[in-house]
């Protein structure tokens, strides 16, 4: 008896499959699967050099036309390299450059530029190298260079021609790959390029492509399509003639009821298997992409369309109509949509703007930076954050991290129009805030243009790097109102003298803040510092390249001497972040592994032995500890995965060691040191504040700050209607975490990397609450169907 209930429901799950196979929207579906395939079958790629420049390229645009204008009408100013490339441009161009050396205001499209570029590619006749010899010269171009001339093909030729333009004009331009991948059809080459390599090439493909294609077409196309065919099952079913004879047989009827729904899940099965594996034999055997993750896509999109069937067979089992069955269905989708879209605008303007990204903390006061680009400082009284620099959720303005100047004076800058461009708009002013002024903004210096970074040091130095060099001022001296008197009226008057505006746009320095970067260094995206604590020494990664500059013994305002350099493993253009501890240099860059150097010389560290260090974990945040007293070197880290912890280092001969712990806190966003030793804090879970010790591991203190009105919605009503309704949408992020094998995405936050946003695919979150629906769905039905007289 119980295998002829086996094989009756066996029966009626066939059935269902030739149901669907019968069904002509199946087969329409089927034709266009294949018609997509087979277009998408020609797809190919080819590497070759990065050549041609496209206005993206091109960092800092204001800069550019500066430097041009300069080297035409005051060619000294720039060198003799600048001269000559301005000197090679298209009489047209040349023209509007003039005028603005002459002060008139001339805007020029970077296009303009970049065509302009591209024509020095085929004429290097420009090149002379005695012009670039005292010049900084990557890797790359040196290299190249040493090879014969006349053996070199056309795309090395433009190739070195560029490199010779990027190091004429440094801090222009965008880091971009050596290689760029050319995306080809049935041989032919499309019009566009990607300048990143295979390897970057292969994660675009796998966390934004293949992710996106696979949610459009299974997440949307093929869930609608298979409730347009499945929805007359369970209402064909209940016909009197149909029903009768299946319950003649000896099954229960919630089994029968439970086995139509499996078929009727066949559907979206056959259609789903054609196009998942027809889309991965394309990515490898085309794009040479073998991600046999792609193949998780199958269960999971079926895993989806379960959840909108369930809703189409309860209406199916009540009022026994196919058409119903769509509507109620298409109602729910919409009401999906609605909770989702709900949330995410919750998400962007509730949640993200009030995120803690930076903290300093003078004595009792705390002041912060939020991702809406504003800063904050903590009421203890009231228990909130009072705004002195209000955020913005969709604001265009860039706020710089808070950094101490003096007891009781905290400094940060606001850029008007800066949040994705760090020239931005109008003047750019030191903003210093003093607990006596009751944290009031004042302007007390002017800051070099585009500035996008502030640090300082124990040593009462402040630090300035903006897209093409790095400045110092004294703080004592920014802090003293009557010489900032006397500066307002000297910038004032030497701000009407045309080659001073000239400077200004280039990013020269500024009446307090001087350069400090030697002529064979130099500061191009990607770029960051960092600085010991007596001021004496700072390195500097750019572009792939690390500098060591050391403070001269002599006082002087000029230059800091060239102590060591060298070149860090890994692809230039890559984003990186430093930190020095002890005489340890930590390197974290995007997608590559940790690497340590000897900060006296550069000479590489490798570890020997190493406890719970992920070699390729990207660090979000790093800073450095002062050393111990036992000897041991530090690390605070914040990952990726929003994970805190510490990097132990124990040099002992010649085998160092690395040991990681992590903090027992979770949806961490910063973390920031303190003067406090043995301590940092933690930010976490938007704006909660914990302070750690780092020798037990455990919080001694902690900022629970009561939520705004928006925020206690989003808690007690948002968040539990995201919970109850299932958040179909969300799988989305499942699908991308499984193809791309990470669950976080990063989000350029524009010239800072601080207000880089790192997106966390809520993974089980929205599996857990689809499969808690669906089988909820599925019960009444059951029961339902269980219970009814048909």
């Amino acid at each position: 008896m119980r295998s002829f209930r086996f094989s009756a429901y066996t029966a009626i799950l066939i059935d269902s499959f030739h149901a669907a196979l019968a069904s002509r929207v199946l087969w329409c579906a089927f034709v266009a699967i294949w018609l997509l395939l087979l277009a998408l079958a020609p797809i190919g790629y080819r590497e070759d050099l990065t050549t041609d420049f496209r206005w993206q390229d091109f960092a800092a645009g204001t800069k550019l036309k500066a430097m041009l204008a300069t080297g035409l009408v005051q060619p000294e100013q720039t060198g003799p390299a600048v001269a000559k490339i301005a000197n090679a441009l298209p009489d047209d161009l040349k023209d509007q450059l003039r005028q603005v050396g002459e002060g008139s205001e001339v805007r020029i499209p970077l296009s303009d530029f970049a065509d302009a570029f591209n024509d020095l590619l085929d004429d290097p006749s420009w090149y002379d190298p005695v012009a670039w010899q005292d010049l900084l010269a990557p890797f790359e171009l040196i290299k190249r260079q040493q090879s014969n001339p006349d053996d070199w093909t056309k795309s090395e030729r433009r190739r070195v021609a560029r490199l010779r333009l990027e190091t004429a004009l440094p801090g222009v331009f965008e880091a971009r790959s050596a290689q760029s991948i050319l995306m080809t059809y049935a041989g032919f080459d499309f019009p566009a390029s990607f300048t990143i390599d295979q390897r970057q090439f292969k994660a675009l493909i796998n966390q934004f492509v293949l992710p996106q294609l696979i949610n459009l077409l299974l997440g949307f196309v093929l869930v609608f399509l298979g409730i347009l065919v499945t929805a007359s099952l369970i209402p064909d079913l209940l016909q009197p003639g149909s029903l009768h004879l299946l319950l003649s047989k000896p099954i229960s009827r919630p089994m029968l009821f439970l086995t139509k729904f499996l078929g009727g899940c066949a559907f979206v099965f056959l259609c789903v298997v054609q196009l998942v594996i027809g889309l991965w034999l394309i990515a490898g055997l085309r794009l040479d992409i073998w991600n046999a993750r792609l193949l998780w896509c199958i269960p999971v999109s079926v895993f989806l369309f379960s959840v909108f069937y369930s809703v189409s067979v309860l209406a199916g089992l009540r009022w026994r109509s196919p058409i119903l069955s769509i509507g109620v269905t298409c109602m729910f989708g919409a009401i999906v949509f609605v909770v989702g879209f709900v949330g995410g605008l919750f998400d962007g303007l509730v949640r993200r703007p009030d995120e803690v990204i930076a903290v300093t903390v003078d004595q009792d006061d705390i002041i912060v930076k939020t991702r809406g680009q504003g800063l904050q400082r903590y009421d203890g009284d009231s228990n909130q954050w009072v705004d002195i620099v209000e955020s913005q959720a969709m604001g265009r303005d860039r706020v710089l991290s808070p950094v101490s100047m003096d007891e009781g004076t905290i400094a940060s800058a606001r850029i008007s129009g800066g949040r994705f461009n760090a020239f931005g708009a109008g003047t750019l002013d030191l903003l210093v805030f003093r607990r006596r002024n009751d944290w009031e903004p004042e302007r007390l210096a002017r800051l070099p243009v585009s500035t996008v970074d502030l640090r300082s040091d124990r040593a009462g130095h402040l630090y300035a790097k903006n897209m093409g060099d790095l400045f110092v001022a004294d703080i004592d001296a920014i802090v003293d109102d009557e010489a900032q008197t006397a500066d307002d009226a000297e910038a004032e008057s030497s701000m009407t003298n045309w080659l001073s505006k000239l400077l200004s746009m280039q990013g020269a320095g500024t009446e307090r803040f001087r350069s400090i970067i030697p002529a064979k260094a130099s500061v191009a995206s990607p770029s960051e510092f960092a600085v010991a604590d007596d001021g004496r020494s700072l390195w500097l990664i750019s572009a792939g390249r690390i500098f060591k500059l050391e403070k001269p013994s002599a006082s002087t305002n000029g230059p800091w001497d060239l102590d060591a350099s060298t070149e860090a493993e890994g692809e230039a253009s890559a984003d990186a972040r430093i930190a020095i501890s002890g005489n340890v240099l930590l390197v974290s860059r995007l997608n590559e592994p940790l690497q340590f150097f000897d900060a006296r010389d550069l000479t590489p560290i490798k570890a020997q032995h190493a406890q719970g260090l992920q070699p390729e974990w990207d660090l979000v945040k790093v800073i450095g500890l002062e050393t111990q007293n036992d000897g041991r070197i530090q690390f605070a880290f914040v990952n990726a995965d929003a994970q805190a912890g510490l990097i132990e280092v124990d040099i002992v001969g010649d085998e160092p060691t690395f040991k990681t712990q992590t903090f027992p806190f979770r949806e961490v966003v910063s973390i920031s040191r303190i003067d406090q030793p043995n301590q940092v804090i933690l930010s976490h879970h938007i704006d909660q504040l914990e302070w750690i010790d780092l020798r037990t591991m455990q919080s001694t203190k902690a900022v629970r700050p009561n939520m705004s009105t928006w925020r206690l919605v989003d808690r007690y009503v948002i968040t539990p209607l995201r919970t109850i309704i299932p958040q179909t949408g969300e799988l989305g992020g499942t699908v991308a975490a499984i193809i791309g094998g990470s669950d976080t995405a990063e989000i350029p936050g524009g010239p800072n990397r601080d207000d880089e946003q790192v997106v966390r695919y809520p993974i089980v979150r929205p599996v857990v609450s689809c499969a808690a629906f669906t089988l909820v769905m599925l019960t009444i039905g059951c029961v339902y169907f269980s219970r009814s007289d048909y």
